[in-house]
């Protein structure tokens, strides 16, 4: 008798028959998990994570682990990876080689955003704030974007020496004036060497360079940069002189005037100038804006504003004067204005003295007192200036009296001619005093827009990146212009945004040298290195005599710019014969 056997199911075919849902199922089962959001692109930049204790998220906890444990990456697991997925908000820890961005959410179809789409997507510095109470610091640290166009990501940070003695300053500027002296000539040699010939202005090197030199091949180029790195020379050494003292001396700014007028005709813009070479021209402006603007802050410190706080002081006790005589022919007038016996307080009342009459006095406390007269202080100012808003008279409200200031009543005509035929002589001195400050004012501002137009930040990223990336990642203030070295090319560096408080020519000093040291690589420029050395007096004697200088020569004798190009401030066209740089 055959018997039959009926296979036993296998437990793996069981649990399949187990996990085949219904249709009803399914439906609730998606209703249950509701409509799922737009995931988030890629490209967004990282950030850092939210606390786990406001977390929205409800159920799918992590066990909290023990704030003792050295090591995160060893922590035992709570839970199998699928319960774990919903809770696990970030991606783990990478290691610092990863092109990965910490904290960026990332599809697992897509591969991670390279250096260049990161610096898009980032923009500056991200910061990392610090980890929030009961939070794990899991990722590695954000590593700094490199620039674009740059060899380095930032700056080296060199140890800050602080603020060195009078004595550094000066040798500083002893070292730097004899630089700038060697580099001019050198220039100067140069300049003429690069004439045809022919031309009656040129003059032979003695040890010219060889052919194939890039100092014989850019020869009229080496000579501007040996130019413009010596006007630098020369303005560091004198800001050395001051910045050690804390003084400035308008005369032996003026000195270097001359040159600076020099360097610019050297450095004018033609048809096909690179802007590399027309961001020199920017800088030789901004030399001479900062110049200029430091000279008027001075003068305006030292001295033109005490002497306008004299004339103004003299102006105002006569405008009282006389307001108080044509007050006093008039009792109803003088009434009106709340003066006592029908005249004027006999002194100059300021804007924050208090009320010369007050309506009532307090017996009250010291404390009492002193709210209420306060109190009356700030009335009668804001009065004031809500006065000042509508005033049209002749005189300047600040220059009239305190009681016409505070009072309601209009200043009647007679009173106010009188005031306004009041005149204040002032002396020659302070007349010229005050028209350097406008014509200062107004080449600085002129100077300013010319840099600005071919010196400013997107030329420096394009033309000089690593110049760039020591001022843009830099840690250094607005008031550490002696840390930096001058000859430094891997430090931290500072922008020269402003000129207006009289400081900012260390910054463009050390700013210009990076420039000049940036640029000069491609063409092999040595500065002081590869400069023409004087000749010694017996030499210079029996040689041909030395070309003619442009403290000697006329305006007309020199290559001139083109016409639609003005190298110098609508005050200084036309000028006479220019004087060379301190010698």
């Amino acid at each position: 008798m055959a018997s039959t056997f009926h296979p036993i199911p296998s437990s793996s075919s069981l649990r399949q028959k187990k996990r085949r849902w219904t249709r009803e199922q399914l439906l609730k089962g998606l209703q249950l998990i509701g409509d799922l959001g737009t995931p988030l692109p890629s490209t967004l930049p990282p950030s850092p994570p939210a606390s786990r204790a406001a977390s929205p998220v409800v159920g799918f906890k992590r066990k909290i682990d023990s704030p003792t444990d050295p090591d995160p990456v060893k922590r035992p697991r709570t839970s199998t990876p699928v319960n774990r997925a919903p809770s696990q908000r970030h991606p783990p820890a990478l290691p610092e080689s990863s092109n990965q961005p910490p904290y960026q959410p990332l599809p697992s179809a897509q591969q991670p955003p390279s250096i260049s789409q990161r610096q898009s997507n980032l923009g500056p510095l991200s910061a990392r704030s610090e980890p929030e109470d009961g939070e794990v610091r899991e990722e590695a640290p954000i590593v700094i974007p490199v620039p674009r166009g740059s060899t380095i990501d930032v700056p080296v940070r060199r140890p800050k020496k602080g603020k060195p003695s009078v004595r550094h300053f000066d040798a500083l500027h002893d070292k730097y004036h004899q630089a700038g002296r060697v580099l001019k000539y050198s220039g100067d040699a140069r300049f003429w060497s690069t004439y045809a010939p022919s031309h009656k202005e040129h003059r032979p090197l003695v040890d010219p360079p060889h052919p194939s030199s890039p100092y014989h091949k850019h020869g009229g180029l080496i000579a501007r940069l040996e130019l413009l790195d010596a006007l630098l020379c020369f303005t560091y050494s004198i800001w050395n002189k001051e910045y050690g003292r804390r003084t400035c001396n308008v005369q032996t700014w003026s000195t270097i005037a001359p040159f600076v007028s020099w360097c610019k005709q050297k450095w004018h813009i033609e048809e096909g100038t690179s802007d590399a070479e027309r961001a020199f021209l920017g800088l030789v402006y901004m030399i001479e804006a900062f110049i200029r603007g430091r000279n008027m802050y001075h003068n305006v410190r030292n001295s033109l504003d005490a002497d306008m706080d004299k004339v103004l002081e003299g102006a105002g006790k006569k405008i009282a004067s006389a307001a108080a005589a044509a007050v006093e022919g008039d009792p109803v007038l003088a009434a009106s204005l709340g003066l006592l016996n029908g005249k004027a307080p006999p002194m100059l009342p300021s804007p924050s003295s208090s009320n010369s009459t007050p309506v009532n006095r307090d017996e009250g406390t010291p404390s009492s007192n002193a709210a209420n007269a306060a109190s009356r202080s700030a009335q009668a100012a804001n009065h004031a200036a809500s006065r000042e808003s509508q005033y049209t008279g002749a005189v300047p409200f600040k220059l009239l009296p305190q009681y016409m200031r505070e009072s309601t009543i209009p200043i009647p005509p007679h009173v106010m001619t009188a005031m306004s035929n009041v005149g204040e002589p002032i002396n020659s001195t302070l007349v010229q005093s005050l028209k350097d400050l406008t014509t200062n004012y107004t080449q600085t501002a002129w100077c300013t827009q010319n840099a600005q137009q071919t010196l400013n930040l997107p030329i420096m990223r394009r033309c000089f990146p690593e110049t760039w990336a020591r001022m843009m990642y830099s840690t250094l203030s607005p008031t550490e212009e002696h840390e930096p070295d001058f000859e430094d090319e891997e430090g931290e560096l500072y922008w020269p945004d402003q000129c207006v408080n009289g400081e900012g020519i260390g910054w463009v000093c050390l700013m210009g040298k990076a420039m000049i040291k940036e640029f000069g690589k491609t063409y092999g420029y040595k500065g002081l290195n590869g400069a023409v050395p004087k000749p010694k007096p017996e030499e210079a004697a029996i040689a041909d005599p030395p070309p003619p200088s442009y403290s000697q020569i006329n305006n007309s004798q020199r290559q001139a710019p083109p016409p639609n190009y003005t190298t110098q401030a609508p005050s200084q066209r036309n000028p006479v014969n220019l004087s060379g740089a301190p010698r």
